[in-house]
């Protein structure tokens, strides 16, 4: 398996407004926002040539992104690797012994398939790899 890109950088952050609107007065320009009712948190992409920055901001207490912040305060949250074939790289990875948070893929903002390393597997980073459907 050959990873294709970095698809983009995802950062966990308080105020989601505030640091889209400094990185717009930069030249970093959010393309894309929603709010993801499942995982409880809201997202702007931010594209920057062919990967991206994704800020993460918590919209309840109990989610993935808050206990994160309370934890290890705002920064990166997680690396998302482009794959051609999600499924093979899933294999790929448990060939090698990769703990999987996500054993079967799932559909993720944009449509894209994505899954999910467990991060005990990869000295504590969080991988998330996607399978794009077409370019968000």
């Amino acid at each position: 398996m050959k990873f294709k890109r970095i698809e983009h950088v995802a950062i966990a952050v308080r105020d989601l407004d505030a640091v889209r609107d400094t990185l717009a007065r930069i030249g970093i320009v959010c393309d894309h926002e929603e709010t993801l009712p499942g995982p409880g948190v809201r997202l702007a992409m931010l594209p920057i040539g062919e990967s991206a920055l994704e800020l993460l901001e918590p919209q309840r207490e109990d989610g993935r992104t808050a206990e994160w912040i309370r934890e290890r305060g705002e920064g990166l949250f997680h690396i998302c690797l482009e794959v051609d074939d999600i499924e093979a790289a899933l294999d790929e990875m448990r060939a090698k012994g990769v703990k999987l948070r996500d054993e079967v893929p799932r559909i993720g903002h944009g449509g894209h398939r994505i899954a999910f390393l467990d991060p005990a597997s990869t000295a504590g980073i969080v991988i998330e790899l996607v399978e794009m459907s077409g370019r968000h």
